[in-house]
């Protein structure tokens, strides 16, 4: 290194201590981590200092324009400051204020130390949170909220039950209240478990807005083979695995065709629905040839769907809920079925206001209809394409069917909260089930049941 190299250096970093001692921040002492690196071995920009979303996907309008750029909390309110490292940071208020809502998902990358830590704040409520997700089985291994403040203060994971695995990060802000964001800054792994001063603890921290512990879930991460191993079945039955992870991940809905094939729907939007032509959505058809009771034929039938939440196959075709639309997708068969053309919008005006209570659970009727269910908090103004008001159908609750051929829909039942089930016994009796309130309904048409 030449003499004039060299004097720069020390200059270079004789001012960042200078800086680090008038900021008064505890940074000095902090210990070395080192950002994670992607599938090309360069790192990823978790810590937003190249001043974009790099490396991130970003779903509905809470992450728009981010990241943000300095410390904009201490210039609105004088007891607070974002405390976030280098120039750039996440905060879902400082744009648009609590109202939007949204996910910032990460590139996947390998844990290769046995320890991460990155910077929290903002609402302390579970909508609002940082997920660390296992790629391979999706499951979350580590969640923090903030602590309703808007200092970003460091956290602490433990991952050394899942070093060399790959995982992602997911910042969350699905709140719109009080506290309704999000501060999210600076990931970094470390060799040996770092201590920060102000040091949040997710496991103990159960005041004041710290964070609950975590919840345990007796059989998380299995197998797709030990879960089904794993099942409580009736005396009798047996559970075998036709198809899992990772050839089919986030089902959603399913159906089964005159061939015994499987047809499945993969839900990759939910929760949010991504703007229009950005969905990710997809449909899967799974065969088994040779009788074994395992799939070995697998094709994707139709990508690029968005918010899919019914499916239901017959007369030629597939039955798709998306909302706001139900569609039908004719199918040209064969050994590997294909759109025989492009989707058939039959009805609009589901609504998706909570993205969990809409159009679902298609099945046939033994009456020849197609029945579903819709939860309380979604309000849907049902109606043909163009439909004026008064042609329309409200519902926000209960059993829907629509009629393949004469293309009529009704309301069959109304009530119930959030059904996510409906089948017919030997006798053509229709039942359903749904959640929060009692859970199980024999359902009459016409009828008007218990709302949540």
């Amino acid at each position: 290194m030449n003499r004039q190299k060299y004097q720069r250096r020390l200059t270079s970093a004789a001012t960042v201590s200078g800086l680090l001692l008038c900021a008064g921040v505890a940074l000095a002492a902090a210990p070395e981590g080192m950002l994670p690196t992607g599938k090309d071995g360069r790192p990823l920009n978790l810590d937003f200092e190249d001043g974009s979303l790099k490396d991130w996907v970003a779903v509905g309008p809470a992450f728009e324009k981010q990241p943000i750029r300095g410390d904009t909390v201490a210039a609105r309110r004088g007891d607070m400051r974002s405390d976030h490292r280098g120039n750039y940071w996440i905060g879902t208020y400082e744009i648009s204020g609590d109202g939007p809502q949204g996910t910032l998902t990460s590139a996947p990358f390998k844990i290769t130390q046995p320890y991460a830590g990155f910077l929290v704040g903002g609402g302390a409520q579970a909508n609002t949170r940082v997920e660390l997700v296992r790629a391979d089985t999706q499951q979350v291994i580590f969640k923090a909220s903030g602590y309703d403040g808007e200092n970003l203060r460091p956290v602490v994971a433990d991952l050394r039950a899942h070093q060399g695995k790959e995982i992602f990060i997911r910042v969350i802000d699905q709140e719109s209240g009080g506290w309704g964001h999000i501060n999210f800054d600076d990931f970094r792994l470390y060799a040996q478990r770092p201590k920060f001063a102000n040091q949040l603890d997710p496991a103990k921290d159960a005041q004041a807005g710290d964070l609950p512990p975590m919840d345990a879930v007796k059989f998380a991460g299995l197998s797709p083979e030990q879960a089904a191993k794993e099942m409580t079945l009736p005396p009798g039955f047996k559970a075998t695995l036709f198809a899992g992870e990772p050839h089919v991940k986030q089902p959603i809905a399913f159906a089964i065709d005159d061939r015994g094939r499987l047809w499945v729907a993969e839900a990759y939007t939910y929760p949010i629905r991504a703007p229009e032509g950005q969905g990710k959505d997809r449909i899967l058809v799974f065969e088994d040839t040779d009788g074994d009771g395992k799939f070995n034929r697998r094709t994707v039938f139709m990508e690029g769907l968005n918010l899919v939440s019914g499916l239901e196959i017959g007369f030629g075709g597939v039955w798709v809920g998306a909302a706001p639309d139900l569609m039908f997708i004719p199918v040209k068969d064969g050994d590997e079925p294909k759109p025989a053309g492009p989707p058939q919008i039959l009805l609009d005006g589901w609504a998706y206001q909570d993205t969990h209570e809409t159009l679902n659970t298609f099945t046939w009727g033994p009456d020849g209809w197609l029945y579903g269910c819709h939860g309380v908090f979604t309000h849907s103004n049902v109606g043909k394409p163009g439909a004026p008001d008064n042609e329309r159908t409200r519902i926000n609750a209960g059993v829907w069917r629509y009629h393949p051929t004469k293309h009529r829909f009704e309301v069959f039942a109304e009530g119930t909260s959030n059904p996510w089930g409906i089948d017919f016994d030997e006798h053509g009796q229709c039942f359903i089930e749904a959640c929060v309130i009692p859970h199980l309904f024999h359902v009459i048409q016409a009828a008007r049941y218990t709302r949540q």
